[in-house]
């Protein structure tokens, strides 16, 4: 009986690991979306995260994100040195920004990188970031051919290989799923993969609302000594969906 249960589980396992093999690209980071969007709703919702940032020797900064995809606007509010700091941008790439609720002078406005550069980067870092593995999907991605099996952080996962559009971003990113699950673990990305420069992030957690599962907390590192540069821990998350 033993050795039986023993054969039927290699069997198992050797057909997780083919069907593993088995999968194209596109499924995996189709699957990898049905696990964390299985109503494919990013698009239309609005998300308000409200993210502490955990930074080695440096005091914990928190800010509130509303990404709204429905309309196109973005507002991120952080409180740093006892201000008020928002910047927002319109559904027509219009920014507005704000010091302690007013229009900062132009010596706040230095001090603190207040401008509109900054608030389109906000924009671009939040909605890239916790719009994954969605955001794979978006054009100028380029996703290399074949699934990796490698690890990451001592655990098998499946990985992808992606670059951009030169438009769209220059660096190498390579991202790191579940094998059983399909969620997202984790990702990496080089400026220049031979010089081992860049970093990565580990997610852990998973916050869950409306049928959306985002990653909770995301620890970022240096890839080449594995030095912690903080930690963005996900506080609160609101989903809204227009058509409730």
């Amino acid at each position: 009986m033993k050795s039986l249960l023993t054969l039927l589980l290699t069997c198992l396992a050797l057909h997780t690991v083919c069907a593993q093999e088995s999968l194209t690209k596109s499924e995996l980071l189709d699957r990898s979306i049905a696990f964390h969007d299985p109503d494919g709703q990013w698009m239309d919702c609005k998300f308000t995260l409200v993210i502490d940032m955990d930074i080695p020797n440096r005091p914990m900064r928190s800010s509130q994100v509303t990404i709204d995809n429905e309309k196109g606007t973005f507002e991120l509010a952080i409180l740093r040195g006892g201000h008020m700091l928002q910047y927002m941008v319109d559904g027509l790439d219009s920014t507005e920004v704000m010091f302690d609720f007013r229009t900062p002078s132009v010596a706040q406005a230095d001090s603190f990188d207040l401008n509109p550069d900054r608030a389109r980067r906000w924009r671009d870092y939040y909605g890239y970031l916790y719009g994954l593995p969605m955001k794979l999907k978006d054009s100028g991605t380029n996703i290399a051919e074949g699934v990796i099996n490698t690890t990451f952080q001592g655990q098998a996962v499946l990985a992808l290989k992606v670059t951009y559009d030169a438009e769209v971003g220059a660096d190498t990113w390579y991202f790191y799923f579940n094998p059983n699950t399909y969620a997202m673990v984790g990702y990496r990305f080089y400026h220049d993969e031979a010089a081992n420069d860049g970093e990565y992030i580990v997610l852990s957690g998973m916050s869950i609302k409306n049928g959306m599962r985002i990653p909770k907390d995301r620890a970022w590192y240096v890839n080449a000594d594995d030095r912690l540069l903080g930690t963005d821990f996900l506080v609160n998350m609101e989903v809204k969906r227009y058509w409730d």
